[in-house]
């Protein structure tokens, strides 16, 4: 490889790392001060921190200290690195409703399809469906969890990474290497490793996402987009979601072979959804190639916002 191309690479990785770091810093200090407050809120907790760990104040706090660690660190290097390079992170491009509203649409419509389609096939059992004032307010703070978990995750990967990456070397690459990280990201998930299906899933939800990145000019699709998946597969349907358990109106059992059930990993750990996946990719592209195409062919229609990140 030539001393021209590997230069890029090893800036590439470098402001990666930077962003990394300035990450970690922030969601440390931020947990720190969750700590503090959790020990104000339960002085017995002193004992050990252990016992501060596992307090559910601490918790939840410790997981909006990662969430704002991401966005902030995220923002921090972009700031520093490449407002001034001609691409941007994608928050403000396009029109914003719209292509949120097609991100929920489209992730509602798939995990639908694979939750329906996992179930046909003997995967899961429903146990029950109920609903609760209590349980309503633990799914309104997972949904607002959720929130931060797609606008982070999104953020760094599809927004910082594959941007950067774009600007360095190309579309193509750009998706690539953030479908990997992306993927990687979640490697300390329970369940991760129990079958390589998971890994298959994450790989094709990352493609999925980076490609309503590139082809909708704007973050908001692939925010929308996981932000429903989430919600739905965890808060409503009683999958665990990423191998994590959520409060949920149904209550579901796996069975079966995990192959179709997906297992401790939950839908994302099934055959069955990566097929949906699969669809889920070969419709978008082929859907914003023909409108490529048909606006090549009439200019008077207008063109769709396509930003040079």
């Amino acid at each position: 490889m030539s001393d021209r191309k590997t230069i890029p690479i090893f800036k590439l990785i470098g402001k990666v790392l930077v962003a990394i770091i300035f990450i970690i810093v922030i969601t440390v200090i931020l947990s720190i001060a969750a700590a503090v407050m959790a020990l104000k809120l339960h002085p017995e907790l002193i004992v050990s921190m252990d016992a501060v760990a596992k307090d559910p104040f601490f918790i939840k706090a410790a997981l909006w200290a990662q969430i704002l660690g991401f966005i902030s660190g995220v923002y921090l290097a972009f700031y520093i690195f490449e407002r001034r390079k001609g691409w941007s992170l994608g928050l403000h491009s396009g029109p914003i409703g719209r292509q949120l509203v097609i991100g929920l649409g489209l992730g509602a419509v798939l995990i639908l399809l694979s939750s329906a389609c996992i179930w046909l096939l003997g995967g899961i059992h429903i146990v029950n469906v109920q609903w609760s004032v209590d349980k309503g307010y633990q799914i309104g703070g997972s949904f607002l969890l959720f929130i931060g978990v797609a606008l982070n995750e999104e953020l760094f990967a599809r927004g910082y990474l594959q941007g950067l990456a774009k600007h360095q070397f190309g579309a193509k690459a750009a998706i690539g290497i953030s479908t990997l990280v992306f993927a990687l990201l979640h490697s300390f998930n329970p369940g991760m490793w129990n079958s390589p299906l998971p890994l298959i899933n994450l790989l094709l939800a990352g493609l999925l996402f980076g490609i309503c990145r590139e082809a909708s000019g704007s973050l908001w699709m692939p925010i929308g987009l996981h932000l429903s998946w989430n919600f739905l597969q965890g808060c409503v349907l009683g999958f665990d979601v990423s191998g994590i358990p959520m409060a949920s109106v149904m209550t579901t059992e796996t069975q079966g072979t995990t192959v179709v059930s997906g297992g401790a990993f939950g839908a994302e750990g099934s055959l069955v959804t990566s097929f949906v996946l699969v669809l889920g990719i070969i419709m978008i592209y082929n859907y914003y190639q023909t409108r490529i195409r048909f606006e090549r062919v009439s200019p008077a229609q207008g063109k769709f916002n396509r930003e040079i990140y």
